[in-house]
């Protein structure tokens, strides 16, 4: 007797269609040159509503995953923009995507809908059953985003919609590409207008743009002729002065400046 052979795991490119890939490619598109800050933020949620037709879509940022759900001046769109007093005060913390099971999911494949949580405890379906529903949001699903200085959850609010197989792999192949671009894009504040590298010296700036090139402290130091323990003073430095939490985010600022002088 043969022993069944179990199919092989579908790809993407064994399940999208045109169509979807399509839409994927537009909003990339779109946030490709959104971009920092709030023109991130409005380019992307207005692409993600307009190109995969979702009626309400909110974007929360904060500096760690447990933080984005109490920032302060999230975008909301629709359904959800009369909300945000009565969310923040008596809803966020009851919210199913802060649920450790959501966040795995979230963290993981970047895209997760209500249908991935079973069993919900009390206060999360008080949440979907007393919130969500009668405010004419009966689905939910959320998009997870790393920047260079903090993390996002894209919320994706419908009457009814049904996320089949496709629609989810669509969305998870969207949300790793996505995470490609956002992670040298800084949300936390409007960057665009305000240099955070004009209080460097000329020496600390080279040592920003060797950062940037992906050098470590002992390539930095071997570069510049340099001890480690000094570049590792400048670079205190350089963070301490510019307010930029991590490299990443230093190479944001680099880039942009780089790209306006050209």
């Amino acid at each position: 007797m043969l022993s069944s052979v179990p199919e092989p795991t579908r790809s993407w490119r064994d399940t999208l269609s045109p169509e979807h890939l399509r839409r994927i490619l537009e909003v990339l598109d779109v946030c490709r040159t959104s971009g920092n800050g709030t023109r991130f933020k409005e380019n992307l949620v207005d692409a993600v509503a307009t190109i995969f037709d979702v009626r309400d879509v909110t974007f929360f940022f904060g500096t760690t995953f447990p933080t984005l759900f109490a920032d302060p001046a999230p975008l909301l769109t629709g359904a959800a923009e009369p909300l945000l007093d009565v969310y923040q005060e008596r809803w966020r913390e009851k919210d199913v995507f802060a649920l450790p099971q959501a966040r795995r999911a979230l963290t993981d494949d970047g895209f997760a809908t209500l249908d991935d949580l079973a069993r919900l405890p009390v206060p999360q379906k008080s949440y979907v059953e007393d919130y969500l529903a009668p405010h004419g949001m009966g689905t939910a699903s959320a998009i997870h985003l790393r920047f260079a200085d903090g993390e996002a959850l894209v919320g994706m609010f419908d009457r009814e919609r049904h996320w089949d197989q496709v629609d989810i792999t669509a969305m998870r192949l969207l949300a790793s590409h996505l995470r490609v671009t956002s992670r040298s894009v800084v949300i936390g504040a409007d960057v665009e207008s305000v240099d955070a590298l004009s209080g460097l010296t000329p020496r600390q700036i080279e040592v920003a743009e060797l950062i940037t090139d992906g050098l470590t402290n002992a390539e930095i130091a071997s570069a510049l002729t340099l001890t480690e323990m000094t570049v590792k003073k400048y670079v205190s430095r350089i963070f301490e002065t510019t307010g930029l939490r991590n490299r990443a985010a230093l190479t944001a600022s680099i880039l942009r400046r780089q790209g306006s002088a050209i």
